[in-house]
């Protein structure tokens, strides 16, 4: 059995932009993606995983939005979920059910103007400081810079502590999409989006961060 491209955790990739760098030693980046997206993109897990999150993929599908830029974009770029499991007094604990946060990563002005997925009640847009007007970004969209000149991730164990150069410019207001008839399709959808961020972190562990190497 070949071994290739083992983790090795003390390690560093050759991925930097500006003085950010990947850390670790399975990082890939698509070749048909900028290293400006890819790094907003990894920057977005980092957030959702701080706000809980802690379930989440990239490349995530079935969020087209009946809302907003209707161009047949169907992937959103990082969506996370939530276990929600209310409880009210005299009543005891509820039902579970999932909450869905989306990040779309935007490293250019004409990469936003294309469109973007907002299929979550909370979804938001990620870019490089300076690079898109907040006025530009619609109602109830969250939107997110990072400079990445002071960007820096600090951790303890499995948790992240402080992200530097990351500011929330705008916050979201939760919405439910038009495609959704009411809260409780949403709540199905939001369990069918937890099924495909499942599948799509398996294809990514067995097929783009996998260290065993497949024949030729």
């Amino acid at each position: 059995m070949a071994v290739g491209r083992e983790w090795d955790p003390t390690r560093v990739t050759t991925k930097k932009l500006n003085n950010v760098e990947l850390v670790g030693g399975t990082i890939n980046q698509p070749k048909n993606e900028t290293e400006a997206h890819f790094m907003l993109k990894e920057i977005a897990k980092y957030i959702l995983w701080g706000w809980g999150y802690n379930k989440l993929a990239t490349e995530v599908g079935g969020m087209y939005s009946y809302d907003f830029c209707l161009t047949g974009k169907n992937i959103i770029d990082v969506a996370g979920a939530k276990t929600i499991h209310p409880f009210i007094k005299g009543q005891g604990y509820q039902p579970k059910y999932y909450d869905i946060k989306g990040i779309e990563a935007k490293a250019s002005l004409s990469d936003y103007k294309n469109g973007f997925c907002a299929a979550p009640a909370h979804t938001y847009i990620i870019a490089p400081k300076g690079i898109i007007p907040a006025e530009l970004i619609p109602q109830k969209i969250g939107f997110i810079e990072v400079d990445f000149n002071r960007f820096s991730l600090t951790k303890q164990i499995n948790k992240v502590t402080e992200l530097t150069g990351v500011e929330i410019i705008v916050k979201p207001k939760r919405r439910i999409d038009s495609r959704f008839r009411d809260l409780e399709a949403y709540r199905k959808w939001s369990a069918d989006t937890l099924e495909r961020i499942a599948y799509r972190c398996s294809h990514e562990l067995l097929f783009w961060r996998n260290t065993i190497e497949f024949a030729k």
